[in-house]
C-alpha cells in the first residue's frame, strides 16, 4: 500500500476512533468513584417521593388536617366526666338572703365534699355542622395539595436526572474533542518532520488542545454540580456519585394531541383538586358564620355524692335538664365573621379561575416546547454529521499537504459545537416532555 494511500485513509480512521471515543466516553462519563449499582430515573424519582424532607412535610400535613376535623367533630360528640372536690370553708349567711336575730355572722369552719359523673350532648349547632362539613373538605384539600408536592418533586427529580445526564454527554463530547486534537497536534508534528506543515501548524494544534483541556474541566465541574443537586433531591449519599442507567436520545413517545392533554390535565393536576376542595371548606365556613346566629340546644346530666366528707352525711344528688343559647348582640363579631368568610370564597374562585387559565397555558407551552425541541435535534443532528464530513475533507487536505490545519481546526470548533448542540437539543427535549408531563398531572410516571 503506497504512502499516499496511508496518509489519505489514516485521517479517516483516526476520525472514526474519535467518534467511538466519544460514544465510549459519554457512556462511560458517570463510571468513576460511583457505585456499582446504576440509578434509574424511575429509581431516582421514588426516592425523593418516599424521603424528601419536603414530601414528607407535606404528607404530615394531611395528618394535621385530619386530626383538626376530628378534634371539629368531638363538639358534636356527646360529653362524659368525672369531678370530685373536698373544700373547708366558712360563709356569710347574709350572701344568701338570711338574715334574723341569733344568726351568726359567720357560719363554719365546714366540710363539704362533692364527687359526681357529668354528660352532656348539644342537640341542634348548626354552625358546628357546617364547620365539621368545612373541616372535611380540609381534608381534601390537604391531600390534594400532597399530591401536587409529589407531583413537583417527581418533576425536580426528573430534571436533575437529565441535567446529570446532560452534563455526562457533555463531558464525553469534551473528552472527545480533546481527543480529537492530541490526534491533530501528533499530525500535525509529523507533517511538520516531514517538512509538509509549519510550526504555525503545531501552535495552532497545541492551542486547540488546550482549549479541548479547559472545556474537559469545565464539564467535570458542571457534572459535578449537577450530581450534588439531583443526590439531594433524591436523597442519595452525597459522598457517592451516582452511576445514571439512561439516554437522552431515548424514544420520544407518542405524540398527544391538545384536546386530549388539556383533558387529561383537567382531570388530574392536583391543584385543581386542591383549590376545589378548598372553595367548598369556604363555603362551608361561610355557612357555619351565617349559622352562628341561630339557637343552639344541649341536654346535661349529673349524679353524685353530697357530703361534708366521703363517709359523713353523704347523700345522692343529680341534676338534667336542657339549654338553649342564643346570640342576641355580639359587638359585631359574628358580622365580621361572615364577612371574612364570604371574602375567602370569592378569593377561593379567583384563584380556580385563574389555576384553570394557568394549567392550560403550561399544557399548550410544553407542547410547543416538545415539538420545537424535537426539530432542533433534527436540525443538529444533521449539522453534526455535516461538521463530521467536514473534518475529514479537511484532514485530507491536510494530510495530503494541499493545504494547513486552519481548516482542520476550524472543523474540529465546528465538530464540537455541533455535538454541543445535539447534546443540549436532546437534553431540552427530555426537560420539555418532563414539562408537559407534569403540566398533565403525571410527572411521577415520567420515563426515558
Amino acid at each position: 500500500m503506497s504512502d499516499d494511500i496511508i496518509r489519505t485513509r489514516l485521517p479517516r480512521m483516526r476520525l472514526l476512533f474519535g467518534a467511538a471515543l466519544f460514544a465510549l466516553t459519554t457512556a462511560a462519563a458517570a463510571q468513576g468513584d460511583a457505585p456499582s449499582a446504576a440509578l434509574t430515573l424511575q429509581d431516582a424519582v421514588q426516592r425523593a417521593l418516599r424521603l424528601a424532607p419536603p414530601q414528607r412535610v407535606a404528607d404530615e400535613s394531611v395528618g394535621i388536617a385530619e386530626a383538626q376535623r376530628d378534634a371539629t367533630r368531638a363538639n358534636l360528640l356527646p360529653q362524659l366526666g368525672v369531678s370530685a372536690s373536698q373544700l373547708r370553708q366558712t360563709t356569710n349567711p347574709v350572701t344568701f338572703g338570711f338574715s334574723f336575730p341569733g344568726l351568726p355572722d359567720v357560719i363554719g369552719p365546714f366540710s363539704v365534699f362533692d364527687a359526681r359523673a357529668k354528660i352532656s350532648q348539644k342537640l341542634l349547632d348548626l354552625a358546628a355542622s357546617s364547620e365539621l362539613t368545612g373541616a372535611g373538605f380540609a381534608v381534601r384539600a390537604a391531600q390534594a395539595q400532597a399530591a401536587a408536592s409529589r407531583e413537583r418533586l417527581a418533576s425536580q427529580a426528573a430534571l436533575a436526572y437529565i441535567e446529570v445526564l446532560n452534563s455526562e454527554q457533555m463531558l464525553g463530547s469534551a473528552k472527545a474533542d480533546l481527543a480529537l486534537a492530541d490526534e491533530l497536534l501528533t499530525l500535525s508534528r509529523d507533517q511538520r518532520g516531514a517538512g509538509i506543515a509549519s510550526g504555525v501548524d503545531v501552535a495552532r494544534a497545541e492551542t486547540s488542545v488546550a482549549q479541548d483541556r479547559y472545556a474537559v474541566s469545565v464539564a467535570e465541574a458542571n457534572i459535578a454540580e449537577a450530581r450534588l443537586q439531583l443526590q439531594r433531591i433524591a436523597v442519595l449519599p452525597m459522598d457517592q456519585a451516582p452511576v445514571l442507567r439512561g439516554d437522552l436520545a431515548s424514544a420520544q413517545g407518542a405524540p398527544v394531541d391538545v384536546a386530549q392533554a388539556l383533558q387529561t390535565a383537567r382531570r388530574r393536576r392536583p391543584e385543581l383538586a386542591a383549590i376545589e376542595a378548598s372553595i367548598r371548606q369556604a363555603d362551608a365556613e361561610l355557612a357555619a358564620a351565617k349559622r352562628r346566629r341561630l339557637p343552639t340546644v344541649s341536654l346535661f346530666a349529673d349524679y353524685g355524692i353530697s357530703a361534708n366528707t366521703p363517709v359523713q352525711n353523704a347523700e345522692d344528688t343529680y341534676r338534667y335538664g336542657a339549654s338553649l343559647d342564643l346570640p342576641i348582640y355580639s359587638g359585631g363579631a359574628l358580622a365580621a365573621q361572615e364577612s371574612a368568610a364570604r371574602h375567602q370564597l370569592e378569593q377561593q374562585r379567583a384563584q380556580l379561575e385563574d389555576l384553570r387559565q394557568q394549567i392550560e397555558q403550561d399544557v399548550r407551552l410544553a407542547m410547543v416546547g416538545v415539538a420545537s425541541t424535537a426539530e432542533q435535534i433534527r436540525a443538529a443532528q444533521s449539522a453534526r454529521d455535516l461538521a463530521e464530513r467536514e473534518l475529514e475533507i479537511a484532514r485530507d487536505r491536510f494530510a495530503s499537504g494541499v493545504a494547513d490545519n486552519t481548516d482542520v481546526i476550524t472543523a474540529q470548533t465546528s465538530l464540537a459545537r455541533a455535538r454541543a448542540q445535539l447534546i443540549a437539543a436532546q437534553a431540552a427535549h427530555q426537560r420539555a416532555r418532563v414539562n408537559l408531563a407534569a403540566a398533565q398531572g403525571m410527572a411521577s410516571d415520567f420515563s426515558l
